[in-house]
Protein backbone atom coordinates (compact mmCIF):
# COMPACT_ATOMS: atom_id res chain seq x y z
CA UNK A 1 0.00 0.00 0.00
CA UNK A 2 2.55 2.61 0.74
CA UNK A 3 4.22 2.06 -2.25
CA UNK A 4 1.67 3.43 -4.26
CA UNK A 5 1.44 6.32 -1.47
CA UNK A 6 5.03 7.22 -1.93
CA UNK A 7 4.44 9.78 -4.88
CA UNK A 8 2.19 11.61 -2.49
CA UNK A 9 3.74 11.33 0.52
CA UNK A 10 7.36 12.64 -0.73
CA UNK A 11 5.83 15.83 -2.13
CA UNK A 12 4.89 16.64 2.02
CA UNK A 13 8.07 15.08 3.49
CA UNK A 14 11.02 13.98 0.64
CA UNK A 15 12.90 11.23 2.89
CA UNK A 16 9.56 9.25 2.20
CA UNK A 17 11.33 8.38 -0.97
CA UNK A 18 13.19 6.40 0.11
CA UNK A 19 10.25 3.68 0.24
CA UNK A 20 11.29 3.36 -3.07
CA UNK A 21 13.43 1.03 -1.86
CA UNK A 22 13.15 -2.86 -1.39
CA UNK A 23 15.08 -2.99 1.63
CA UNK A 24 13.97 -0.09 3.23
CA UNK A 25 10.37 -1.56 3.17
CA UNK A 26 11.67 -5.04 4.12
CA UNK A 27 13.47 -3.48 7.07
CA UNK A 28 10.02 -1.23 7.88
CA UNK A 29 8.16 -4.91 7.11
CA UNK A 30 9.77 -6.39 9.77
CA UNK A 31 9.98 -3.95 11.86
CA UNK A 32 6.06 -3.56 11.76
CA UNK A 33 5.25 -6.86 11.42
CA UNK A 34 7.17 -7.46 15.00
CA UNK A 35 5.04 -5.32 16.87
CA UNK A 36 1.79 -5.86 15.40
CA UNK A 37 2.60 -9.56 16.48
CA UNK A 38 3.00 -8.14 20.08
CA UNK A 39 0.39 -5.82 19.90
CA UNK A 40 -2.59 -8.44 18.51
CA UNK A 41 -0.42 -11.55 20.61
CA UNK A 42 -0.92 -10.67 24.37
CA UNK A 43 -4.92 -10.14 24.11
CA UNK A 44 -5.08 -13.55 22.01
CA UNK A 45 -3.97 -15.14 24.36
CA UNK A 46 -6.07 -13.56 27.25
CA UNK A 47 -9.11 -14.61 25.16
CA UNK A 48 -7.78 -18.42 24.34
CA UNK A 49 -7.12 -19.12 28.02
CA UNK A 50 -10.49 -17.55 28.91
CA UNK A 51 -11.94 -20.18 26.15
CA UNK A 52 -9.43 -22.65 27.25
CA UNK A 53 -8.51 -23.79 23.72
CA UNK A 54 -5.59 -25.12 24.87
CA UNK A 55 -2.83 -28.13 24.91
CA UNK A 56 -4.20 -31.27 25.86
CA UNK A 57 -0.74 -33.68 27.19
CA UNK A 58 -2.96 -36.54 27.00
CA UNK A 59 -3.17 -36.46 23.15
CA UNK A 60 0.40 -37.79 22.83
CA UNK A 61 0.79 -41.05 21.60
CA UNK A 62 3.66 -41.59 23.67
CA UNK A 63 2.84 -42.07 27.42
CA UNK A 64 6.65 -40.66 28.68
CA UNK A 65 6.28 -37.64 26.76
CA UNK A 66 2.68 -37.10 28.05
CA UNK A 67 3.86 -37.30 31.23
CA UNK A 68 7.28 -35.03 30.31
CA UNK A 69 4.34 -31.92 29.33
CA UNK A 70 2.38 -32.46 31.88
CA UNK A 71 5.36 -32.25 34.30
CA UNK A 72 6.08 -29.11 32.57
CA UNK A 73 2.91 -27.98 33.27
CA UNK A 74 2.07 -27.64 29.60
CA UNK A 75 -1.49 -28.53 29.91
CA UNK A 76 -4.24 -26.09 29.15
CA UNK A 77 -1.27 -23.53 27.55
CA UNK A 78 -3.24 -21.71 24.76
CA UNK A 79 -3.19 -22.95 21.13
CA UNK A 80 -3.78 -21.66 17.76
CA UNK A 81 -1.03 -18.94 18.62
CA UNK A 82 -0.94 -19.10 14.53
CA UNK A 83 -3.54 -16.47 14.02
CA UNK A 84 -2.06 -14.21 14.96
CA UNK A 85 1.28 -14.83 13.28
CA UNK A 86 -0.36 -15.45 10.23
CA UNK A 87 -2.09 -11.66 10.57
CA UNK A 88 0.81 -9.91 11.42
CA UNK A 89 2.50 -11.18 8.77
CA UNK A 90 -0.52 -10.59 5.85
CA UNK A 91 -1.12 -7.24 7.31
CA UNK A 92 2.53 -6.17 7.27
CA UNK A 93 2.68 -7.31 4.00
CA UNK A 94 -0.31 -5.57 2.54
CA UNK A 95 1.43 -2.04 3.97
CA UNK A 96 4.79 -2.17 2.68
CA UNK A 97 4.74 -4.61 0.16
CA UNK A 98 3.52 -4.69 -3.53
CA UNK A 99 0.52 -6.91 -3.48
CA UNK A 100 0.07 -6.47 -7.61
CA UNK A 101 3.33 -8.68 -8.05
CA UNK A 102 2.19 -11.97 -8.64
CA UNK A 103 5.09 -13.69 -6.84
CA UNK A 104 4.23 -12.25 -3.26
CA UNK A 105 0.56 -12.36 -4.64
CA UNK A 106 1.03 -16.33 -4.59
CA UNK A 107 3.29 -16.81 -1.69
CA UNK A 108 0.35 -15.12 0.48
CA UNK A 109 -2.48 -17.38 -0.96
CA UNK A 110 -0.38 -20.18 0.23
CA UNK A 111 0.30 -18.94 3.61
CA UNK A 112 -3.34 -18.14 3.79
CA UNK A 113 -4.45 -21.60 2.70
CA UNK A 114 -2.43 -23.71 4.62
CA UNK A 115 -3.13 -21.95 7.63
CA UNK A 116 -7.04 -22.10 7.08
CA UNK A 117 -6.46 -25.92 7.09
CA UNK A 118 -4.35 -26.06 9.87
CA UNK A 119 -6.92 -23.65 12.09
CA UNK A 120 -9.51 -26.35 11.10
CA UNK A 121 -7.50 -29.26 12.15
CA UNK A 122 -6.94 -27.15 15.71
CA UNK A 123 -10.36 -26.48 16.02
CA UNK A 124 -11.33 -29.61 15.99
CA UNK A 125 -8.49 -30.61 18.70
CA UNK A 126 -9.88 -27.33 20.84
CA UNK A 127 -13.07 -29.68 21.04
CA UNK A 128 -13.39 -31.40 24.24
CA UNK A 129 -15.30 -34.70 22.61
CA UNK A 130 -12.84 -35.09 19.99
CA UNK A 131 -10.40 -38.54 20.66
CA UNK A 132 -9.02 -38.44 17.09
CA UNK A 133 -6.78 -35.87 17.81
CA UNK A 134 -7.86 -33.39 15.58
CA UNK A 135 -8.56 -33.84 11.27
CA UNK A 136 -7.44 -37.33 9.98
CA UNK A 137 -4.61 -38.08 7.65
CA UNK A 138 -6.73 -37.89 4.81
CA UNK A 139 -8.62 -34.74 5.58
CA UNK A 140 -5.63 -32.51 5.88
CA UNK A 141 -3.64 -34.21 3.12
CA UNK A 142 -6.25 -33.72 0.66
CA UNK A 143 -6.63 -29.83 1.19
CA UNK A 144 -3.12 -29.58 1.44
CA UNK A 145 -1.68 -31.51 -1.81
CA UNK A 146 -4.68 -29.10 -3.25
CA UNK A 147 -3.25 -26.26 -2.42
CA UNK A 148 0.15 -27.54 -2.63
CA UNK A 149 -0.68 -27.98 -6.67
CA UNK A 150 -2.28 -24.94 -7.61
CA UNK A 151 0.35 -23.13 -6.68
CA UNK A 152 2.97 -25.18 -8.13
CA UNK A 153 0.88 -25.19 -11.28
CA UNK A 154 0.95 -21.11 -10.81
CA UNK A 155 4.40 -20.59 -10.93
CA UNK A 156 4.32 -23.22 -13.51
CA UNK A 157 2.32 -20.86 -15.73
CA UNK A 158 3.96 -17.69 -14.88
CA UNK A 159 7.37 -19.44 -15.77
CA UNK A 160 6.44 -19.62 -19.39
CA UNK A 161 9.14 -18.17 -21.73
CA UNK A 162 7.49 -15.67 -23.31
CA UNK A 163 6.44 -14.20 -19.81
CA UNK A 164 8.58 -11.88 -17.90
CA UNK A 165 9.84 -15.01 -15.40
CA UNK A 166 11.39 -17.53 -17.84
CA UNK A 167 13.91 -18.85 -15.34
CA UNK A 168 11.29 -19.57 -13.06
CA UNK A 169 10.77 -23.14 -14.59
CA UNK A 170 14.21 -24.10 -14.25
CA UNK A 171 15.74 -26.30 -11.45
CA UNK A 172 19.32 -24.86 -10.55
CA UNK A 173 21.39 -27.29 -8.77
CA UNK A 174 23.47 -25.59 -5.94
CA UNK A 175 27.30 -25.18 -6.04
CA UNK A 176 27.89 -26.04 -10.00
CA UNK A 177 27.17 -23.48 -11.51
CA UNK A 178 26.59 -24.87 -14.77
CA UNK A 179 24.36 -27.38 -13.38
CA UNK A 180 21.00 -26.58 -14.72
CA UNK A 181 17.55 -28.77 -15.38
CA UNK A 182 15.83 -26.42 -18.34
CA UNK A 183 13.99 -26.23 -21.31
CA UNK A 184 16.15 -28.84 -23.26
CA UNK A 185 15.01 -31.86 -21.23
CA UNK A 186 11.80 -31.09 -23.37
CA UNK A 187 8.36 -29.50 -21.65
CA UNK A 188 6.76 -32.76 -20.39
CA UNK A 189 9.97 -33.97 -18.65
CA UNK A 190 10.63 -30.60 -17.28
CA UNK A 191 6.92 -30.58 -16.14
CA UNK A 192 7.38 -33.59 -14.16
CA UNK A 193 10.71 -33.17 -12.80
CA UNK A 194 9.68 -29.57 -11.37
CA UNK A 195 5.85 -30.58 -10.26
CA UNK A 196 7.43 -33.35 -8.13
CA UNK A 197 10.34 -31.33 -6.62
CA UNK A 198 8.31 -28.60 -5.94
CA UNK A 199 5.29 -30.20 -4.52
CA UNK A 200 7.75 -32.21 -2.42
CA UNK A 201 9.33 -29.35 -0.93
CA UNK A 202 6.26 -27.68 -0.05
CA UNK A 203 4.39 -30.55 1.61
CA UNK A 204 7.59 -31.71 2.86
CA UNK A 205 8.74 -28.73 4.86
CA UNK A 206 5.06 -27.92 5.52
CA UNK A 207 5.14 -31.50 7.53
CA UNK A 208 8.76 -30.85 8.50
CA UNK A 209 7.33 -27.20 10.73
CA UNK A 210 4.45 -29.54 12.08
CA UNK A 211 6.05 -31.98 13.01
CA UNK A 212 9.40 -29.59 14.81
CA UNK A 213 6.63 -28.09 16.83
CA UNK A 214 7.05 -30.13 20.04
CA UNK A 215 8.76 -27.94 22.22
CA UNK A 216 8.27 -24.04 23.53
CA UNK A 217 9.84 -22.12 20.60
CA UNK A 218 11.73 -24.78 18.63
CA UNK A 219 9.88 -24.45 14.98
CA UNK A 220 9.55 -20.43 15.49
CA UNK A 221 13.04 -19.95 16.57
CA UNK A 222 14.80 -22.87 14.40
CA UNK A 223 12.85 -20.97 11.26
CA UNK A 224 14.51 -17.62 12.08
CA UNK A 225 17.93 -18.10 10.50
CA UNK A 226 16.20 -19.97 7.56
CA UNK A 227 14.41 -16.71 7.25
CA UNK A 228 16.70 -14.53 7.36
CA UNK A 229 18.87 -16.84 4.45
CA UNK A 230 15.80 -16.68 2.34
CA UNK A 231 15.41 -13.04 2.87
CA UNK A 232 18.88 -12.69 1.21
CA UNK A 233 18.29 -15.38 -1.18
CA UNK A 234 15.00 -13.74 -2.72
CA UNK A 235 16.95 -9.83 -2.66
CA UNK A 236 19.77 -11.88 -4.61
CA UNK A 237 18.25 -13.12 -7.42
CA UNK A 238 15.70 -10.13 -7.66
CA UNK A 239 18.40 -7.94 -8.73
CA UNK A 240 20.66 -7.24 -11.77
CA UNK A 241 23.51 -7.14 -10.28
CA UNK A 242 24.06 -9.46 -7.14
CA UNK A 243 22.10 -12.42 -9.62
CA UNK A 244 25.08 -11.81 -12.63
CA UNK A 245 27.94 -12.00 -9.69
CA UNK A 246 26.73 -14.64 -7.82
CA UNK A 247 25.69 -16.82 -11.02
CA UNK A 248 22.56 -16.88 -10.02
CA UNK A 249 19.13 -17.10 -12.18
CA UNK A 250 17.31 -13.35 -12.33
CA UNK A 251 14.18 -14.16 -11.05
CA UNK A 252 12.00 -10.51 -11.63
CA UNK A 253 9.76 -9.83 -8.43
CA UNK A 254 11.59 -12.27 -6.06
CA UNK A 255 13.19 -8.97 -4.80
CA UNK A 256 9.61 -7.52 -3.69
CA UNK A 257 9.06 -11.07 -1.72
CA UNK A 258 11.68 -10.35 0.39
CA UNK A 259 8.96 -8.37 1.86
CA UNK A 260 6.83 -10.82 2.61
CA UNK A 261 10.40 -12.67 4.16
CA UNK A 262 11.02 -10.02 6.27
CA UNK A 263 7.16 -9.47 7.27
CA UNK A 264 7.30 -13.50 8.23
CA UNK A 265 10.77 -13.02 10.46
CA UNK A 266 9.56 -9.77 12.01
CA UNK A 267 6.12 -12.15 12.83
CA UNK A 268 8.10 -14.60 14.46
CA UNK A 269 10.44 -13.17 16.01
CA UNK A 270 7.02 -11.58 17.64
CA UNK A 271 5.52 -14.52 18.06
CA UNK A 272 8.79 -16.28 20.01
CA UNK A 273 8.20 -13.29 22.51
CA UNK A 274 5.06 -15.77 23.58
CA UNK A 275 6.58 -18.94 22.57
CA UNK A 276 10.14 -19.19 24.59
CA UNK A 277 10.09 -21.30 26.93
CA UNK A 278 8.01 -21.45 29.42
CA UNK A 279 5.93 -20.99 26.84
CA UNK A 280 2.66 -18.51 26.78
CA UNK A 281 1.10 -20.05 23.27
CA UNK A 282 1.89 -22.55 21.15
CA UNK A 283 1.60 -22.33 17.48
CA UNK A 284 -0.57 -25.05 16.69
CA UNK A 285 -1.38 -26.52 13.11
CA UNK A 286 -2.50 -22.98 12.07
CA UNK A 287 0.99 -21.57 12.16
CA UNK A 288 3.23 -24.47 11.71
CA UNK A 289 1.97 -25.10 8.15
CA UNK A 290 1.73 -21.61 6.90
CA UNK A 291 5.22 -20.83 8.26
CA UNK A 292 6.83 -24.42 6.64
CA UNK A 293 4.95 -23.91 3.48
CA UNK A 294 6.49 -20.20 3.38
CA UNK A 295 10.14 -21.49 3.93
CA UNK A 296 9.78 -23.95 1.09
CA UNK A 297 7.79 -21.20 -1.06
CA UNK A 298 11.00 -18.76 -0.52
CA UNK A 299 13.18 -21.42 -1.75
CA UNK A 300 11.24 -22.22 -4.74
CA UNK A 301 11.09 -18.58 -5.50
CA UNK A 302 14.64 -17.74 -5.17
CA UNK A 303 15.48 -21.24 -7.02
CA UNK A 304 17.60 -22.91 -3.95
CA UNK A 305 14.66 -25.22 -3.38
CA UNK A 306 17.98 -28.13 -3.56
CA UNK A 307 19.72 -25.88 -1.45
CA UNK A 308 16.72 -25.80 1.40
CA UNK A 309 17.13 -29.55 2.41
CA UNK A 310 21.01 -27.66 4.21
CA UNK A 311 19.72 -24.52 5.37
CA UNK A 312 16.90 -26.13 7.04
CA UNK A 313 18.59 -28.57 8.03
CA UNK A 314 17.00 -29.26 11.58
CA UNK A 315 13.28 -29.12 9.76
CA UNK A 316 14.66 -31.53 7.30
CA UNK A 317 16.10 -33.92 10.21
CA UNK A 318 12.95 -33.79 12.40
CA UNK A 319 11.37 -34.89 9.46
CA UNK A 320 13.35 -37.59 8.32
CA UNK A 321 13.51 -39.00 11.51
CA UNK A 322 9.55 -39.13 12.21
CA UNK A 323 9.13 -40.57 8.20
CA UNK A 324 12.07 -43.30 8.93
CA UNK A 325 10.35 -44.03 12.15
CA UNK A 326 7.04 -44.31 10.62
CA UNK A 327 8.61 -46.56 7.72
CA UNK A 328 10.31 -48.80 9.61
CA UNK A 329 7.88 -49.94 12.04
CA UNK A 330 5.07 -50.66 9.29
CA UNK A 331 8.05 -52.62 7.12
CA UNK A 332 9.60 -54.02 9.96
CA UNK A 333 8.17 -53.48 13.48
CA UNK A 334 11.03 -51.86 14.78
CA UNK A 335 11.71 -48.13 15.85
CA UNK A 336 14.89 -47.26 15.35
CA UNK A 337 13.96 -44.26 17.77
CA UNK A 338 12.80 -44.44 21.17
CA UNK A 339 10.37 -41.40 20.03
CA UNK A 340 10.26 -39.93 16.73
CA UNK A 341 11.47 -36.59 15.47
CA UNK A 342 14.38 -36.56 17.27
CA UNK A 343 14.35 -33.95 19.60
CA UNK A 344 12.01 -36.39 21.85
CA UNK A 345 14.88 -38.26 21.76
CA UNK A 346 16.62 -36.17 24.03
CA UNK A 347 13.53 -34.93 25.90
CA UNK A 348 13.09 -38.32 27.15
CA UNK A 349 16.36 -38.36 28.31
CA UNK A 350 15.57 -35.59 30.23
CA UNK A 351 17.39 -32.73 29.54
CA UNK A 352 16.31 -29.79 30.07
CA UNK A 353 13.79 -28.32 27.35
CA UNK A 354 15.43 -25.00 27.13
CA UNK A 355 18.90 -26.67 26.38
CA UNK A 356 17.46 -28.70 23.55
CA UNK A 357 16.14 -25.89 21.72
CA UNK A 358 18.89 -23.39 22.00
CA UNK A 359 21.06 -25.83 20.51
CA UNK A 360 18.61 -26.87 17.67
CA UNK A 361 19.12 -23.15 17.42
CA UNK A 362 22.58 -23.17 17.35
CA UNK A 363 22.39 -26.13 14.59
CA UNK A 364 19.87 -24.30 12.26
CA UNK A 365 21.81 -20.92 12.34
CA UNK A 366 25.06 -23.22 11.24
CA UNK A 367 22.85 -24.63 8.25
CA UNK A 368 21.42 -21.78 6.96
CA UNK A 369 25.40 -20.13 7.25
CA UNK A 370 26.77 -22.47 5.10
CA UNK A 371 23.65 -22.47 2.83
CA UNK A 372 24.49 -19.19 2.10
CA UNK A 373 28.20 -19.99 1.62
CA UNK A 374 27.10 -22.79 -0.78
CA UNK A 375 25.03 -19.82 -2.52
CA UNK A 376 27.79 -17.78 -2.76
CA UNK A 377 30.14 -20.87 -3.87
CA UNK A 378 27.76 -21.33 -6.59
Amino acid sequence: MIHWLIPYLSDFFSPFAAFNYIGVRAGAAFIFSFAVALWIGKPLIKRLRESKVGERADDSDCDEVAAAYRAANKNGTPTMGGVFWLAAVLISTMVFGRIDEPLVLIGMVLMVGMGTIGFFDDQVKANPDDERGGLSRTAKMLPTLFLTLLIVGLLWRLGDESSAYPQLRNIFLPVFKDWVIGPEMGVVALAIIFFVIQTVCILGFSHAANVTDGLDGLAVGSAVPVLAAMGLSTYFVGHVGYASYLHLPFIPGSGEVTVLVAATLGASLGFLWFNSSPALIFLGDSGSLPLGAAMAYFAIVSKQEILLILIGGVFTVEVATSLLQILCFKLFKWRPFRKAPIHHVWQLAKMPEARIVARFWIVSALCASLGLLLIKLR
